[in-house]
């Protein structure tokens, strides 16, 4: 092969290079995160605009199936420098970029998936016509058999990848409760669960998540950790 055609290649494959920087593609989710990572993610969640959300709007899934029983109304998952830009936004008075350097630090490198779990009572109730018959009067059973805050746990949990259950390292829940009003206490919505895996087992793949509900109905939602940062 002639040098001029050695160079006419070489350029090419520059070009290229130089394409695939610019265009944001990447080819996996960034672990370790480097100092100017953190400090980019931090700075796009202190922003918390218009940006901050088209950033983070991949990384969740609105579930909109209807039931009568709880069930599932998001699914959200984040990678490390996804949860920095995430923390951000939430604490955007008082929070420092030190701190959230410490706290990733502290954290390690982990990917979270963020499932939101509202009970039906939650959501308002479509108007009836007017001629429609008025709905029987059921027994009111008692609300702490009806909304255990505890009821989280009749669902199953599943990350998977390439068909394979990824280990979870860590799950938490925090209920949801309503705003009290002056003529309503405040009553249990929900729950928010988190499960937490370390990066080293989530391999930048496709990767989905699924939630089995009570009645043995599975509902999922896949991300691409390839084109998620």
């Amino acid at each position: 092969m002639s040098s001029d055609a050695r160079l006419r290649i070489a350029r090419l494959l520059l070009a290229v290079l130089l394409c695939t920087a610019h265009s944001g593609v990447s080819l996996a989710y960034e672990v370790p995160l480097t100092p100017a990572a953190l400090h980019e993610a931090f700075i796009l969640g202190q922003r918390n605009d218009a940006a901050t959300a088209a950033f983070l709007n991949p990384y969740v899934k609105q579930i909109t199936e209807n039931s009568r029983e709880p069930h599932i109304a998001e699914i959200q998952i984040l990678t490390p420098f996804a949860q920095v830009v995430d923390l951000s936004r939430r604490f955007t008075s008082g929070y420092s970029e030190e701190q959230a350097t410490r706290e990733y630090h502290e954290r390690g490198d982990t990917v979270v998936v963020r499932i939101v779990l509202m009970l039906p009572a939650a959501y308002p109730k479509p108007d009836a016509p007017n001629d429609a018959p008025a709905p029987a009067q059921q027994p009111a059973a008692p609300a702490t058999a009806l909304r255990p805050e505890n009821f989280w746990q009749n669902f199953r949990f599943a990350t998977k990848q390439h068909g394979k259950t990824v280990s979870t390292r860590f799950i938490r829940n925090q209920p949801i409760h309503s705003t009290p009003t002056k003529d309503t206490p405040s009553v249990l919505d929900g729950a928010t669960v988190w499960l937490e895996y370390d990066a080293k087992d989530a391999a930048s793949e496709e990767t989905v998540v699924e939630v089995t509900t009570p009645d043995s109905k599975t509902i999922s939602a896949t991300f691409d950790l390839k084109k998620l940062r």
